[in-house]
């Protein structure tokens, strides 16, 4: 199935970093992509399966933001 971006995030570049390197959708098989916006902002795209629970908005994606920024803690 195509992915569609359903959440975006922009911040610190390392923050970021960090984000791609972690995220992982619990409900499919996401990826991930980073873009520089004009004014030289990092923004990270979050592709998730079509019927993911998380893209229609039915689950925050909240819990899988937060493990992805602090990938050391449980």
């Amino acid at each position: 199935m195509q992915s569609h971006r359903s959440d975006l995030v922009a911040g610190p570049t390392a923050a970021i970093n960090r984000l791609l390197a972690n995220y992982q959708c619990g409900h499919c098989n996401n990826t991930t992509e980073t873009r520089t916006d004009p004014h030289g902002n990092t923004h990270l795209l979050i592709h998730h399966d079509d019927g993911c629970p998380v893209l229609e908005g039915a689950i925050s994606p909240l819990p899988d933001t937060l493990r992805a920024a602090n990938p050391h803690t449980t």
